[in-house]
C-alpha cells in the first residue's frame, strides 16, 4: 500500500529528519549538550541593577571564557531579525551560528542555535569597557564576591561606509534624553536634517542616553523605535548603538575618563567559536 504525502508533509519530514541529523552529530561527534534557551536564566543583582543570568551577565573562568549553546523552537512564523529582539541577542550572533537557515522565512516549530560563548580580551581589566565590533558585543567586566562576571549586551555598529572606530578611548560627556548634533558628512547625504536633531524627534537616533567618546562625534548611545531591532548589526554612522533599556542598566556604572577598548576579534587572537 502506497501512502501519497503532499508537500507540507514532505518539507516538515525533511525537517524534522535534518533536525535529528544534525543534533545526533554534533552532540556525538563534538560531545557537546544543548540547553533549551531559557532553562538557566535567573535574575541577578549586580552594581545596582538586575540582569538575566547566562543572558546579560556570566561567570568568567580562568581563560576569560563564558557562555553555552542553547535551543531555541521558533513559537509563531517570524524573521530572524524578530527572534534575535525577542530573545535579547543580535542578529548577526543568530545568523553566524545557523548558516543554512532562511532567516527570512521562519516557520512556528523551527529549531535554530543560540551560542552565547565568548571570550575577552587577553590581559582584560575590571576597570575597562570592552566594545567588539565582529561579534557585536559589548562587555563590561565586574566582580562580586570574590568572583568574576561580565555584564554583556548586543550592539549596532557603523554601516560599511561609516566604519566604527577600532582603538582606545575615554567617556568624555555622559547624557541623558540626549539631542543628536548632526555630523556634516551626515547632513551631506541628508540636507533635510536640521543641524540639531532634539530628543524624542523620531529622527533623533540616540535613544535615552549617550556616552561620548574622546569629544567626538562617536558614541556608545541607545537607539529609537525605527532602528532597535537593527541592534546586532550595522545600523549606525560610526557610533556604538544599543537598546535603551540595555544601555539605561550600565549608564550609572560607567563613569567619565572610564576607557573603552573598541576591538576587532576575527583579527586579533581572541577565539570566536
Amino acid at each position: 500500500m502506497f501512502i501519497k504525502l503532499n508537500s507540507i508533509a514532505v518539507d516538515n519530514m525533511i525537517k524534522i529528519t535534518f533536525f535529528i541529523i544534525f543534533i545526533f552529530l554534533i552532540t556525538f561527534t563534538k560531545g557537546e549538550e544543548y540547553k533549551a534557551y531559557g532553562s538557566d536564566h535567573e535574575l541577578v543583582k549586580l552594581r545596582g541593577n538586575f540582569y538575566i543570568k547566562n543572558l546579560e551577565v556570566f561567570e568568567i573562568d580562568e581563560n576569560g571564557e563564558f557562555g553555552s549553546v542553547y535551543i531555541y523552537k521558533v513559537v509563531n512564523e517570524a524573521n530572524l531579525v524578530e527572534v534575535a529582539y525577542n530573545l535579547k541577542v543580535g542578529y548577526y550572533e543568530l545568523k553566524m551560528a545557523n548558516p543554512l537557515i532562511q532567516p527570512f522565512k521562519l516557520k512556528k516549530g523551527d529549531i535554530i542555535k543560540v551560542d552565547l560563548r565568548n571570550r575577552l580580551p587577553k590581559n582584560f581589566e575590571r576597570s575597562k569597557v570592552y566594545v567588539d565590533i565582529y561579534k557585536k558585543r559589548l562587555f563590561i567586566p565586574v566582580e562580586k564576591d570574590g568572583k568574576r562576571f561580565v555584564i554583556t549586551f548586543p550592539v549596532g555598529t557603523g554601516y560599511e561606509k561609516y566604519p566604527t572606530p577600532l582603538g582606545s578611548f575615554k567617556i568624555s560627556e555622559k547624557k541623558v534624553s540626549p539631542d543628536w548634533i548632526v555630523p556634516s558628512s551626515v547632513r551631506s547625504e541628508n540636507p533635510k536634517l536640521p543641524a540639531v536633531v532634539p530628543y524624542g524627534n523620531p529622527d533623533n537616533g540616540l535613544g535615552t542616553r549617550a556616552l561620548r567618546l574622546n569629544g567626538s562625534s562617536y558614541m556608545i548611545h541607545g537607539t529609537n523605535k525605527k532602528s532597535e531591532k537593527g541592534v546586532g548589526m550595522n545600523i549606525s554612522y560610526g557610533c556604538v548603538a544599543m537598546r535603551n533599556e540595555d544601555i539605561e542598566r550600565i549608564f550609572d556604572i560607567i563613569d567619565l575618563g572610564t576607557e573603552v577598548i573598541i576591538y576587532d576579534s576575527s583579527k586579533i587572537d581572541t577565539p570566536t567559536f
